[in-house]
């Protein structure tokens, strides 16, 4: 590359207007940068313990609904060992009642 054709790139001023808009996109992402790390430290243990809050209402609600659940658990198996009880007496009937009619004679 001569010398002619870096003056015709300046002449034209692409090359600077780049230059501007990536200098300007890396102060623009610094400073943002900045302002959301200063925010952030700011308001972040307010946000924080709203969050723990609204999470351990959440923690205790899901608590409520899984005892709710384990006693509902308890009682269904509580039937179906009654039940299991009634079927096994009715068994017994059955082979006595079958004993019976099948002795010979």
């Amino acid at each position: 590359m001569d010398m002619d054709a870096l003056t015709q790139m300046l002449a034209n001023g692409w090359p600077l207007a780049l230059a501007g808009f990536v200098l300007g996109a890396l102060a623009g992402g610094w400073a943002a940068r900045r302002a959301a790390a200063q925010e952030g430290a700011a308001g972040g243990k307010a946000a924080d313990a709203q969050s723990l809050a609204a999470l351990a209402e959440e923690l205790a609600a899901a608590r409520e609904l899984l005892d709710a659940e384990e006693a509902e658990a308890d009682e269904a198996a509580d039937s179906l060992k009654e039940l299991d009880e009634a079927v096994k007496r009715a068994n017994g009937r059955l082979k006595l009642i079958s004993t019976a009619l099948n002795q010979p004679k």
